[in-house]
């Protein structure tokens, strides 16, 4: 029997960014929305949505991002 996989993709407007595997669902979720700020690919975004869908028979964690405007 497969291990459940549960895949969470990043998306800028409607670009895919980012799409992984996640193990721990539940550190992950709650991870996310305490630093509100992913990096991907050296550059920082901001944290705008996050939903649950579902892909088939998995569940995939859609998170809507934005850039990260830093205030100097």
């Amino acid at each position: 029997m497969g291990a459940n996989v549960n895949r969470v993709d990043y998306y800028l407007e409607d670009k895919c960014l980012l799409s992984a595997s996640v193990k721990h669902w539940e550190q992950y979720i709650t991870a996310l929305r305490a630093s509100n700020t992913v990096t991907i690919y050296k550059k920082e975004y901001m944290v705008n949505k996050i939903n649950m869908v579902h892909d088939s028979l998995n569940v995939v964690l859609k998170v809507s991002i934005e850039p990260l405007r830093l205030n100097y």
